[in-house]
Protein backbone atom coordinates (compact mmCIF):
# COMPACT_ATOMS: atom_id res chain seq x y z
CA UNK A 1 0.00 0.00 0.00
CA UNK A 2 1.77 3.35 -1.12
CA UNK A 3 2.33 6.10 1.73
CA UNK A 4 -0.84 8.35 1.49
CA UNK A 5 0.07 12.06 1.39
CA UNK A 6 -0.71 13.91 4.69
CA UNK A 7 0.34 17.02 3.57
CA UNK A 8 -2.61 20.05 3.62
CA UNK A 9 -4.32 20.86 0.40
CA UNK A 10 -3.28 24.45 -1.20
CA UNK A 11 -7.23 25.44 0.06
CA UNK A 12 -6.32 24.44 3.42
CA UNK A 13 -2.61 26.48 3.05
CA UNK A 14 -4.48 29.35 2.67
CA UNK A 15 -3.26 32.69 0.39
CA UNK A 16 0.11 31.69 -1.26
CA UNK A 17 0.82 35.67 -2.71
CA UNK A 18 -0.47 36.91 0.46
CA UNK A 19 1.47 35.03 2.50
CA UNK A 20 4.33 35.55 0.56
CA UNK A 21 4.22 39.52 0.33
CA UNK A 22 3.70 39.43 3.99
CA UNK A 23 6.30 37.30 5.10
CA UNK A 24 8.97 38.52 2.17
CA UNK A 25 8.03 42.56 3.64
CA UNK A 26 8.45 41.29 7.49
CA UNK A 27 12.11 39.65 6.63
CA UNK A 28 12.95 42.34 4.94
CA UNK A 29 11.87 44.76 7.88
CA UNK A 30 13.11 42.49 10.66
CA UNK A 31 13.85 43.71 12.99
CA UNK A 32 10.68 46.01 12.85
CA UNK A 33 7.79 44.40 14.33
CA UNK A 34 3.96 45.17 12.11
CA UNK A 35 0.52 44.58 12.90
CA UNK A 36 -2.35 43.43 11.10
CA UNK A 37 -3.61 47.47 10.76
CA UNK A 38 -0.22 48.30 9.26
CA UNK A 39 -0.20 45.47 7.01
CA UNK A 40 -3.14 45.90 5.82
CA UNK A 41 -2.94 50.13 5.42
CA UNK A 42 -0.04 49.19 3.96
CA UNK A 43 -1.73 47.08 0.78
CA UNK A 44 -1.04 43.43 1.67
CA UNK A 45 -4.96 42.53 1.42
CA UNK A 46 -7.69 43.11 3.29
CA UNK A 47 -7.58 42.69 7.41
CA UNK A 48 -9.37 39.19 6.71
CA UNK A 49 -6.48 38.24 4.09
CA UNK A 50 -3.87 39.44 6.35
CA UNK A 51 -4.95 38.14 9.85
CA UNK A 52 -5.89 34.97 7.73
CA UNK A 53 -1.94 34.79 5.97
CA UNK A 54 -0.62 35.73 9.42
CA UNK A 55 -2.48 32.80 11.12
CA UNK A 56 -1.27 30.18 8.17
CA UNK A 57 2.53 31.90 8.44
CA UNK A 58 2.47 31.66 12.86
CA UNK A 59 0.83 27.76 12.30
CA UNK A 60 3.31 26.48 10.47
CA UNK A 61 6.05 28.32 12.26
CA UNK A 62 7.42 31.54 10.02
CA UNK A 63 5.80 34.31 12.11
CA UNK A 64 5.31 34.60 15.99
CA UNK A 65 3.10 36.74 17.56
CA UNK A 66 4.26 39.67 20.46
CA UNK A 67 0.63 40.50 21.24
CA UNK A 68 -0.70 42.57 18.17
CA UNK A 69 2.91 42.53 16.79
CA UNK A 70 4.35 40.06 14.34
CA UNK A 71 7.81 39.10 13.18
CA UNK A 72 9.43 36.36 11.15
CA UNK A 73 11.06 33.60 13.33
CA UNK A 74 14.79 32.23 13.81
CA UNK A 75 13.74 29.78 11.15
CA UNK A 76 12.05 31.97 8.50
CA UNK A 77 15.04 34.25 8.63
CA UNK A 78 18.01 31.69 8.57
CA UNK A 79 16.20 29.96 5.54
CA UNK A 80 15.81 33.55 4.14
CA UNK A 81 19.48 34.17 5.05
CA UNK A 82 20.34 31.01 2.98
CA UNK A 83 18.41 32.35 -0.40
CA UNK A 84 17.02 28.79 -0.84
CA UNK A 85 14.01 30.36 -2.43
Amino acid sequence: MPDQDTSPRSEERGDKTTQRAVLSFLLDEFPAKHTTVTLWWMGFGDTDAVEEAIQKLDVVGLLRRDGRAVAPTAAARHFDWLEMT
